[in-house]
């Protein structure tokens, strides 16, 4: 029997290189671990995500180390697509919100109640997914430059 979904909407961040974000909010779908299923799956719809970018490429690329978006995942369940040529992953179509605009990390590190040890904080981003409280979210949003009450 499958795991139940718990109920009320839960928070998400997402850990993916810039340039891949940006690919998804111009195409309105969230994806990230690297297309898998069993990571999709955990969200729901009308949850929310914040991407979070260490880099701007996977293998390299300038550091970024911000939340470089911020969205609302629709009522479309996950479905398969191509994520590179050749590859296929699955995805959840997102509404962005067009008014954010990125936000250091360091600044919300010493707020953000999932980082325990602040001298370790980078180990807690090398998860693809993770759930984080509201409050945590509500953070990041307006770090963003968006009203935390509406997330």
């Amino acid at each position: 029997m499958p795991a139940k979904k718990p109920s009320g909407t839960r928070y998400w961040i997402a850990v993916v290189p810039k340039s891949r974000v940006e690919v998804a909010v111009a195409g309105g779908f969230a994806m990230f671990a690297h297309g898998r299923h069993d990571a999709i799956k955990r969200t729901g719809p009308g949850d929310w995500l914040a991407y979070y970018s260490p880099r701007t490429l996977l293998k390299g690329g300038e550091e970024v180390r911000a939340f470089t978006a911020i969205g609302q995942f629709t009522e479309r369940e996950p479905y398969e697509a191509e994520m590179l040529p050749g590859r296929i992953g699955w995805r959840r179509d997102t509404r962005f919100e067009t008014d954010a605009h990125e936000a250091d990390v360091y600044p919300l590190l010493d707020q953000l109640s999932f980082i325990k040890d602040r001298q370790h904080w980078g180990l807690f981003f090398h998860r693809s997914l993770f759930s984080v409280p509201v409050d945590d979210f509500r953070l990041i949003a307006a770090a963003m430059g968006l009203d935390p009450k509406h997330h």
